[in-house]
């Protein structure tokens, strides 16, 4: 008799788990979703500059952004482009309207920088700045959802700004977007997951790998030989399929 309570305290005891785990999910959600409405109303005067945001208006933002992912992020953009305005949500500009009717848009440049970039993309923001405002504080983001996470949330003041790395703001250009996301990895220390979403976010602003690993010196040495090469020369291995020589079939004529 003893087994079978022990075996009914088990099953009740993983069902109560599973059902505050169910609880906690929902609850976090509901949080999330509440802090998109809340970055959603922002910035908190239609004058403010994006360059240089209120206190009060950053520190809300980054409070929004602890609990975010990726994909919370994305549906904080489109709803503020439903709304016409620009996706940085400390931006009070309307977000850009290109008159291109096609899909992609060129980039004005030309040569080895010659780019065909999404026009949906660029529509989702006002200028580049702001564009890459927002790429950078994805770059900080979480890509596990906030219930699986050991600790929930990112602490706000660990969160950071692009123009708060630069200073005086990235129209003053007082440094490149790579320049800003290298800081922040040396400041939160060289982590493997870091360097990959640096070379990503490079990668998907057309840049140069050579700009984000400048740094590393490499020597390279060309060899000199004055031996003449000698011709290739068919191994015995030649004719075989996967390690087996094919037998020899001739076929007669009907």
């Amino acid at each position: 008799m003893q087994p079978e309570n022990d075996r009914e305290q088990r099953i009740r005891s993983t069902a109560v788990r599973h059902a505050q785990d169910i609880e906690s999910r929902k609850r976090l959600q509901a949080q999330i979703a509440d802090l998109v409405v809340s970055a959603f109303d922002l910035p908190s005067s239609p004058t403010a500059d994006p360059a240089s945001p209120l206190a009060s208006d950053a520190t809300l933002f980054k409070r929004c952004l602890a609990l975010f992912r990726p994909s919370d992020l994305d549906d904080l953009i489109y709803e503020r482009n439903v709304d016409d305005r620009c996706g940085y949500a400390l931006c009070p500009r309307p977000n850009e309207k290109l008159a291109n009717a096609g899909q992609k848009v060129w980039n004005q440049k030309g040569g080895k920088d010659f780019r065909l970039l999404d026009k949906a993309d660029l529509e989702k923001f006002c200028s580049k700045a702001c564009r890459e405002r927002t790429t950078f504080v994805r770059a900080q983001l979480r890509t596990e959802p906030a219930w699986l996470r050991p600790d929930v949330q990112i602490a706000a003041n660990d969160l950071k700004l692009l123009d708060e790395m630069n200073g005086t703001g990235v129209e003053a250009g007082s440094g490149s977007l790579v320049e800003s996301l290298n800081k922040l990895a040396l400041a939160q220390g060289t982590d493997e997951e870091m360097a990959e979403k640096l070379e990503a976010l490079a990668l998907e602003r057309g840049e140069a790998q050579s700009e984000i690993s400048a740094t590393n010196n490499v020597s390279i040495i060309e060899k000199e030989s004055n031996q003449i090469p000698s011709a290739p020369v068919l191994n015995r291995g030649r004719g075989l399929v996967e390690g087996h020589q094919p037998r020899k079939v001739r076929f007669r004529n009907p």
